[in-house]
């Protein structure tokens, strides 16, 4: 209904408002963000319920689907930064660059695995907040085994294109979940970046 009334002030609006150019592209700005969301995340529910993709044989190809699909969309470098919070300064860019490997292999072992266990789900685009000039809220309702999640996302422009930057929902957010975790290995004045990063390495590889 959000998105009719939309198509309904984009027609209709110019006929009595020389000025309504502004709106329009408000109205553009909207959709095309949602609609972005949306076109990947509905791919990736389309690979999920593939039938020859679900065999077991063809997990690895079914996870490279998956990375196709949705990573467009994500900016993990400032998903990584907002996670390690003020000490990211510390790091230097060798680190920096080696933790938002191993903080990109740490969210596909959790989350790969979780977005294929709603196999028999769909997903509805709700409602975009605005926070700021370049950051929005884009919530969502996924319903998956009788049980409906509200999950939200958090984007911010990056040229000219929005990326995610967290998801929440059901009182999870990926950055504070992860600050908190990180924030006890990072505890000193002068952190052992270099054992944090280790300790992270040895926790993939214990997922993996």
């Amino acid at each position: 209904m959000r998105r009719f009334n939309y198509f309904l002030s984009v027609l209709l609006f110019p006929v009595f408002f020389v000025g309504l150019s502004i709106d329009a592209d408000r109205v553009l700005a909207e959709t095309s963000r949602i609609a972005q969301l949306e076109k990947s995340v509905q791919l990736a529910f389309s690979i999920i319920e593939n039938e020859e993709l679900s065999l077991p044989e063809n997990a690895d190809l079914r996870r490279d689907k998956l990375r196709e699909a949705l990573y467009g969309n994500f900016d993990f470098v400032e998903m990584s930064k907002k996670s390690v919070g003020r000490k990211w300064s510390k790091f230097s860019p060798a680190q920096q660059e080696r933790f938002v490997t191993l903080f990109k292999q740490l969210l596909e072992l959790k989350f790969l695995g979780l977005i294929e266990r709603l196999k028999g789900g769909s997903v509805v685009f709700t409602n975009e907040i605005q926070k700021s000039k370049n950051i929005v809220r884009i919530e969502s309702i996924i319903t998956s085994k009788g049980q409906k999640y509200d999950v939200a996302y958090m984007m911010k422009k990056s040229g000219d294109k929005w990326m995610v930057y967290n998801i929440s929902g059901e009182g999870f957010s990926v950055i504070s979940n992860y600050r908190a975790q990180f924030r006890q290995l990072l505890q000193k004045r002068n952190p052992d970046i270099e054992g944090m990063l280790s300790k992270l390495e040895e926790k993939i590889s214990s997922l993996d």
